[in-house]
């Protein structure tokens, strides 16, 4: 009979184990289901930067090839058509007026009714003399049509005359007061040299894939540069003149994300275990109340305390009033300037590490024997409340605090300084009841006029 009860009890504890483990383990993956979409939104987010800035670093140099054509063009409208002072010229626009495009650009030349003429450097260019820019433009009714609008032309790259592979940029002179063009000026472009000189490499450090594709007189996307599989590609596209481009780089996560998900999914697992036999077992019940309540009142990313925990433990909900008036707390706001700014620019990421560096100066600022408490009240603001100081003991730490941002030097923010605006209130010096919601409307009136003022300032 015993036998047979201890059998019943082992048979109900692993249903009721089962039991709580499919639940847990819904809740928990359900929770991690929902951390991983975020971060691979916040991964793709940033990529799509990265290729924007990658992007809008290529549309300069871009500018920089085709400021040399236009300066051709205003050096034959300033001799009237003719070309005396090419020779001297020439070589000046040659070698630009930048250090990035100087080395890949091959030749410039001016090519009048669209006849190249005129060549520099002409060693190793004299295949070029004769050479007829519109009838290579013939077969390509979009660079006809562009060319024919006094627009810039940039060509896929070509098998050209004198050897190599090469692009070239071409744009129509017309002189004032003619109707007819006078011919074109136009300078070749080496693309394997222009294609290293964008420095993709740095899209691989990042441990994914990369394209960069131009759009041929079809209308379909031809590689140019290429490294690895693009899966769930991010893609940027822009134009410079007639030339489009595509960016890519693989969307999904990176090796870090990867073994990110493995352990988070792993950790479910695990304390999906945990907690079913735990609940099972009825023996940690207690415990795991006071870890939840603990979880709650604790913010997960600085470390500091919740506004829960300040209704649960330190005001009256209802009355606003201490639970403890015998600590007389002294309350502070602060929050970081432009906080805003730096998450648009340099994202959510670098945010956190802000947050996370100051709740390290704002908690060792802290002395918990007093009853001192720091509290993360929502975004980048935080609130400090400081048992039985006076107003100038008050007044220094917050100036401590204030000094101490200043200093920090986090490497991802590129140089940016970190700074904070403060406002602070003594109990002594409040007109009406110093409940925390009075000290927090005051001292937030405070922190408006730290704001007002310039920012990065304390009052009290």
């Amino acid at each position: 009979m015993q036998g047979i009860q201890k059998q019943e009890k082992k048979r109900t504890y692993w249903f009721r184990f089962l039991g709580c483990f499919v639940i847990m383990a819904a809740i928990l993956f359900t929770i991690a289901g929902v951390f991983i979409s975020n971060l691979i939104q916040e991964q793709r987010t940033h990529k799509q930067y990265l290729l924007e800035s990658k992007g809008h670093d290529m549309e300069v140099q871009m500018s920089l090839l085709i400021d040399r054509v236009h300066a051709m063009r205003f050096m034959l409208m300033a001799e009237q058509g003719q070309p005396e002072s090419f020779d001297v010229l020439a070589p000046l626009v040659l070698k630009g007026w930048d250090d990035k495009t100087e080395s890949f650009v091959q030749n410039v030349a001016l090519a009048p009714q669209g006849i190249i003429r005129y060549v520099y450097p002409m060693n190793g260019n004299e295949m070029l003399v004769g050479y007829d820019l519109w009838k290579a433009a013939a077969p390509n009714p979009e660079a006809v049509e562009t060319l024919r609008q006094g627009k810039v032309y940039i060509t896929p790259p070509i098998d050209l005359v004198q050897g190599g592979s090469g692009m070239n940029i071409c744009l129509p002179i017309t002189l004032p007061g003619e109707a007819d063009s006078w011919g074109m000026a136009a300078i070749v472009v080496d693309t394997d040299k222009l294609v290293r000189s964008f420095g993709l490499k740095d899209i691989s450090e990042h441990g994914a894939g990369y394209s960069l594709e131009y759009r041929d007189m079809e209308g379909n996307y031809v590689t140019l540069a290429s490294r690895g599989k693009l899966e769930q590609p991010v893609i940027y596209e822009f134009q410079t003149e007639s030339m489009q481009w595509r960016l890519s780089m693989t969307g999904t996560l990176d090796k870090a994300g990867v073994w990110t998900v493995v352990l988070l999914c792993v950790a479910a697992f695990v304390v999906s275990l945990l907690l079913a036999s735990n609940l099972a077992g009825r023996k940690l019940k207690k415990q795991m109340t006071v870890l939840f309540r603990e979880l709650a009142n604790t913010d997960s990313v600085t470390g500091c305390s919740s506004r829960h925990f300040v209704y649960e433990k330190l005001v009256d909900q209802k009355s606003g009033s201490w639970n403890y008036p015998e600590m007389k707390y002294s309350l502070a706001i602060l929050d970081v300037d432009h906080f805003k700014d730096v998450n648009d620019t340099l994202g959510h990421e670098v945010g956190d590490i802000i947050l996370q560096e100051m709740a390290k100066i704002l908690l060792n600022s802290l002395s918990r024997d007093k009853g001192d408490c720091a509290i993360r009240f929502g975004g980048d603001e935080f609130v400090l409340l400081f048992g039985n100081r006076s107003r100038e003991q008050v007044k220094d730490i917050l100036n401590h605090i204030l000094s101490s941002v200043r200093m920090l030097d986090i490497p991802e923010m590129k140089g940016m300084q970190v700074s904070v605006s403060i406002g602070g209130v003594h109990p002594d010096e409040m007109q009406e009841e110093a409940t925390y919601k009075n000290m927090l409307r005051t001292a937030d009136e405070k922190l408006y006029r730290a704001k007002e003022s310039g920012r990065n300032r304390c009052i009290v």
